[in-house]
């Protein structure tokens, strides 16, 4: 609760706010500034944090004595409230692992491209924290896109003109798409469509539904609607850094929303689906028990990771990840003849272009079958 004197109170309309010295007017009297908060302890950090930001902008004109770690710590208090708590997780990560030490003890003012494009090439041939050489195009692709937000922020707070650094993002490279042959989805179907094991049973939805690893372990009975055939996407599972200093664990594990709004989606299921959901629901089951376990407590990602790369080696098939399931569907449905624009939407996606240059790659079969039609032309 507020103490007196503190200039925090609660509204009528029951939201926090808070008052706070901005500087002088002309008249020599004090000009404040105002945050709203729905608490009192989210108001109180929005104001510590529009003071150090008035604080800081005090010595942009001497930026050539401040260092780059400063510039992070900012940002990175700045995100806080601005992004999703997964999000602001892997910033923090990346910041505290690889930005910040290549970055931090450098002064403002003293950076240049140069300096960037070296810690693009340092990371991409040396980047692994084991010493074992560079990381992969796509986790440095990532670092980029952060050091531009960054820097842009750097730009909004007046550390340097807009123009003056830039950052070269690495070209993606290709990813190596997996996708299970007929004969081996076949192979994996016999052991998980009729287990008893809804662990088992979760990995056959998976190859006919596209979900993610961490959205089919959020899984919920009552994300199936019976009524209506249909599944809903609302939450995901996963494991983040654990970004507070005295916490115990170096992660956490993290219920939440999808990332995307796109995410947050709708499954329509065939009806064979629909049958072995009712053999796999129990009747004293809870609408709130998680479907992979038949009770109220979750199986993390990792965990469920594992247990899969154990019944595939049990159907004696190559040793695919949990995401060629994905892969798998989205390519199985395109030979079924789907439309692209629904079977993005069944997979979550923000564009129809993701689905169709990641997801879809027709089968040498499917290809042959359009090369034989040109028969008629003959």
């Amino acid at each position: 609760m507020p103490k007196r004197g503190e200039n925090i109170w609660k509204r009528k309309d029951g939201r926090w706010e808070a008052r706070f010295a901005t500087g002088k007017m002309e008249n020599g009297k004090t000009s404040y500034g105002y945050v709203y908060a729905k608490s009192y302890a989210e108001v109180k950090a929005k104001r510590e944090y529009k003071v150090d930001e008035l604080r800081k902008a005090s010595m942009i004109s001497s930026s050539h004595n401040i260092r780059f770690d400063y510039l992070l710590d900012n940002f990175l208090k700045r995100q806080r409230y601005r992004v999703k708590e997964s999000s602001y997780a892997h910033y923090h990560e990346m910041i505290e692992t690889h930005i910040k030490p290549f970055f931090g003890q450098r002064i403002i003012d003293q950076l240049d491209n140069s300096f960037i494009d070296q810690f693009v090439d340092e990371k991409l041939n040396h980047g692994r924290l084991d010493g074992k050489g560079g990381l992969s195009t796509k986790t440095v692709k990532d670092m980029t896109v952060l050091l531009k937000h960054i820097l842009r922020y750097a730009v909004e707070m007046k550390y340097f003109p807009e123009g003056t650094l830039s950052v070269s993002i690495p070209k993606s490279e290709k990813p190596n798409i997996e996708i299970l042959t007929i004969v081996e989805q076949q192979k994996l179907e016999v052991i998980t469509k009729n287990a008893e094991s809804n662990y088992l049973f979760g990995i056959y939805i998976c190859l006919y539904t596209g979900l993610r690893i961490g959205e089919i372990c959020a899984l919920r009975w009552c994300d199936v609607n019976f009524e209506k055939s249909t599944l809903s996407v609302c939450h995901t599972i996963q494991r983040v850094k654990n970004t507070d200093k005295n916490a115990k664990s170096k992660t956490k594990i993290l219920i939440d929303r999808p990332k995307t709004d796109s995410s947050i989606r709708t499954i329509p299921l065939p009806a064979f689906i629909m049958r072995e959901l009712l053999n796999h629901k129990e009747v004293s089951a809870s609408q709130f028990d998680y479907i992979l376990t038949g009770n109220y407590k979750y199986i993390e990602p990792r965990n469920y990771y594992q247990r899969y790369k154990t019944v595939i080696k049990q159907c004696g098939i190559a040793d695919y990840t949990f995401h060629a399931l994905r892969h798998t569907f989205a390519t199985r449905a395109v030979e079924c003849g789907f439309d692209i624009k629904s079977l993005s939407e069944i997979l979550g996606h923000s564009d129809v272009k993701i689905t169709l240059e990641r997801y879809v790659h027709p089968s040498i079969d499917l290809k042959r079958g359009y090369m034989e039609q040109l028969v008629a032309f003959c």
